[in-house]
């Protein structure tokens, strides 16, 4: 199949924070060189997205932007060339093609990415699996939305969470996060539908659609995050712990204000490079104020 590939010409230092603007469901491939980022699309995917690029990307080049139709590749097979194992935090997340000897005391995460988000690469991932052993509590329920390859919802069932339910807008991630759980042998504590936050107030036949949910995990952007902050509130326990990524740091303001609108509490904030994140749970009322005496 023909693509289309997208050359931006940018500084390898820009590289990482670019592909967390404009990464999404409709890019087939990345590739980044000394001189450029490379985006590759399907013909009839970018004009749709050829002012959301420019736009974007314009403080970021060096040079114009350039499109070029690419006869016939795999790009996804490309794609699947670059992911090399990683360690983040306890976890050592791999390929299945891959056969790396695993370090000594970690929690193996074996992930195919297959252009779903979510290697352990990007900052925003790292930020949440970083903490998921600390909020995450023995036999937690957990909702994964924006799941991706499933590798949050995973690591949370890996450290002791007793179910994991998912949601995700493409079905393609649907396919890939399902095929990884059976990839770790998680499938009987791991489901996952295609939607958005609307799936948690209709009936899909999952019983974990129930709730409410010790633990609430999303890593997608700041304006998604907005608009889905409301209905994940309503499905957090009372004591429930809510980790939100795919946010930069000048996104910090507005975020804590969306929080303390939700009466939502930060308990736990990270940073990486240009990248944070936040962690945070229902609000203790404050003690009523005793009447004056008369």
């Amino acid at each position: 199949m023909s693509s289309v590939a997208v050359r931006i010409p940018s500084l390898p230092s820009d590289h990482e924070l670019l592909l967390g603007l404009l990464l999404d469901d409709v890019v087939q491939g990345v590739e980044e060189r000394d001189d450029a980022l490379f985006l590759f699309y399907d013909p009839n995917d970018v004009d749709g997205q050829k002012e959301f690029i420019e736009r974007t990307a314009a403080p970021f080049l060096t040079a114009p932007i350039s499109f070029e139709l690419i006869q016939d590749q795999n790009w996804n097979a490309e794609w699947e060339k670059t992911i090399k194992p990683i360690h983040v935090g306890p976890f050592w997340i791999r390929p299945s093609w891959d056969q790396t000897t695993v370090p000594g005391s970690v929690i193996e995460l074996i992930i195919d990415p297959k252009m779903s988000f979510g290697t352990g690469y990007h900052e925003s991932t790292r930020l949440m699996m970083g903490a998921i052993p600390e909020m995450v509590k023995p036999n937690d329920l957990v909702l994964d939305a924006g799941t991706g390859t499933g590798v949050l919802a995973f690591a949370a069932l890996k450290v002791g969470a007793k179910n994991a339910f998912a949601f995700d807008i493409d079905p393609i991630c649907k396919e890939n996060a399902e095929e990884n759980a059976g990839l770790n042998h998680l499938s009987e504590s791991f489901s996952v539908v295609v939607g958005t936050e609307s799936v948690l107030t209709t009936d899909t036949g999952s019983s974990q659609l129930e709730g409410p949910y010790d633990v609430v995990m999303a890593n997608i952007n700041r304006e998604a995050l907005r608009a889905m902050l409301p209905a994940l509130k309503r499905f957090m326990g009372p004591k429930g712990r809510l980790g939100l990524a795919g946010l930069l740091v000048s996104d910090r303001g507005i975020m804590l204000k969306e929080l303390e609108g939700l009466f939502l509490e930060p308990i736990r904030e990270a940073t990486e490079g240009d990248w944070w994140s936040v962690w945070a749970t229902p609000a203790t009322p404050a003690p009523a104020t005793p009447a004056s005496a008369q």
